[in-house]
């Protein structure tokens, strides 16, 4: 049985360290020791060459008992652990920073900032315009690859300028969490937790995998922006930082977000049905009555109502099948 154990607890070390070896704890504290190495041992490297600085650094390890060794080991796992942990805790303020919710004390940048962006919007909605009104027939081919690429990133920005963030991420998570009220009436900040609830398995699995994907660009991104820190030992460290972290936010990130928003959007799209009859409220028949509907339903659940209508339903009958 003790054998059994300590397989057990094996396979569950080696899975524990296949993980930290994708993560971006790993990635900084891996590209730490680039640095450290830059800085203090590559005169070791030019003398005896990457395997016998390697084992010069590692003599003194190596001399140390098994059990030693093995702590060392767990240690340098804690740490990317722990800094896996740190990571996580900090991805949803970081997160809302980069969207554009900044301190009041940064409301004249902030506003510059949207101002820039919304211009710029509305630049590209008057070329759109411009180029739905040609004929399809006459349409050059770079037209019409400028009116795909317009019409993606019109749908990337909230239509109102009120509405619009300071930065591209932001806006893109503002368009998807407006669209499900101007199609159908309901607030996405009120009415998601509970339609989250009712979801089928499989949409809530692709939701959350969504959701770990633009968590996890976040953290890649405070680590690119981190290993600034290690400009002690390596002068080329801010540059590196800096341009994965660019990197990631305008390729990784954006593209996680946009992908996060639209499959909120399919959910209100395809399971709002689910959040009617939760509620017992009657179902509309047209998508204008839905539209009332929604803004109804999003009131109720903000702040509850006193009024006789609408009447509610009865919840659907459940049905038992018997075993044969």
């Amino acid at each position: 049985m003790l054998e059994d154990f300590w397989k057990g607890l094996g396979g569950k070390f080696a899975e524990r360290w296949l993980t930290a070896l994708f993560s971006p704890a790993f990635a900084f504290w891996a590209g730490g020791f680039l640095a450290w190495l830059y800085g203090h041992g590559w005169s070791a490297v030019e003398r005896l060459g990457w395997l016998g600085a390697l084992r010069q650094w590692t003599a003194d390890a190596r001399d140390l008992p098994f059990v030693a060794q093995a702590l060392l080991v767990v240690g340098l796992l804690i740490l990317i652990t722990l800094s896996g942990l740190l990571l996580q805790h900090l991805s949803r303020p970081t997160l809302r920073l980069l969207e554009g919710y900044w301190p009041a004390r940064s409301t004249s940048v902030r506003e510059w900032s949207r101002r820039r962006l919304s211009d710029r919007a509305n630049e590209s909605a008057t070329r759109l315009r411009a180029l739905l009104a040609i004929p399809t027939d006459t349409r050059s081919a770079i037209e019409a690859g400028e009116l795909g690429r317009l019409r993606g990133s019109y749908q990337q920005v909230p239509p109102r300028p009120g509405q619009r963030m300071p930065t591209r991420l932001g806006n893109v998570l503002r368009a998807a969490e407006l669209r499900p009220g101007s199609r159908y009436g309901l607030d996405a900040v009120t009415c998601w937790p509970r339609l989250w609830l009712l979801l089928p398995k499989d949409s809530r699995q692709e939701v959350a995998a969504a959701r770990i994907g633009l968590y996890l660009s976040v953290q890649s991104w405070l680590c690119a922006v981190a290993f600034t820190v290690f400009v002690v030992w390596a002068w080329w460290a801010p540059v590196v930082g800096l341009a994965v972290a660019w990197v990631t936010y305008y390729t990784r990130m954006l593209a996680a977000a946009r992908t996060y928003g639209t499959l909120i959007e399919s959910c209100f799209d395809i399971h709002r049905g689910l959040l009617y009859a939760a509620l017992n409220w009657p179902r509309p028949a047209n998508p204008l009555e839905e539209y009332a509907a929604g803004q109804r339903i999003s009131a109720y659940l903000t702040s509850g109502s006193r009024q006789t209508s609408p009447t509610f339903t009865d919840p659907p009958p459940t049905i038992t099948v018997l075993p044969s």
